[in-house]
C-alpha cells in the first residue's frame, strides 16, 4: 500500500514535469520567432541602408565619403548579424536542451505507469 501512495505522487510531478517542459518549449518557440522577425528587420535595414547608400551615391557624393558611409553601415550590420546569430545559437542550445529533459522525462513517465500496470488491481 505504501508503495501505491509513492508512486501517486510521483505522478503528478511527471505531470508537472511536463508542464514546466512545455511552458520552456513555448519560451523557446517564442524566443525563436522574434529572434526571426529581429533578423529579418535587421536586413530589412540593410536593404534600406544600402538604398540609402546608392542614392547618396547617385546625388554626388565623392568615393571617399561614400565608402566611409558604407563601412559605417556594413559594421553596424555585421554587429547586429553576430548578435542575432549569437542569439539563434544560443536558443538552438535551449531547444535541443529542452528536447533532452523531454525525452527524460518521457521515460520516467513510461516507468512509472509500467509500474502501475504491474500493481496488482
Amino acid at each position: 500500500m505504501s508503495t501505491l501512495v509513492v508512486e501517486e505522487t510521483q505522478i503528478p510531478l511527471a505531470a508537472d514535469d511536463f508542464n514546466a517542459l512545455e511552458q520552456r518549449v513555448l519560451r523557446m518557440v517564442e524566443l525563436v520567432r522574434t529572434e526571426r522577425e529581429a533578423r529579418a528587420t535587421a536586413e530589412a535595414r540593410i536593404r534600406s541602408l544600402e538604398a540609402s547608400i546608392k542614392s547618396l551615391e547617385d546625388s554626388g557624393l565623392n568615393a571617399e565619403q561614400r565608402v566611409i558611409a558604407l563601412e559605417e553601415r556594413l559594421q553596424e550590420a555585421d554587429k547586429k548579424i553576430a548578435h542575432l546569430t549569437e542569439q539563434g545559437v544560443h536558443a538552438t542550445a535551449q531547444v535541443e536542451s529542452l528536447e533532452k529533459e523531454r525525452d527524460t522525462v518521457r521515460v520516467r513517465v513510461e516507468k512509472l505507469l509500467k509500474h502501475l500496470d504491474e500493481i496488482p488491481a
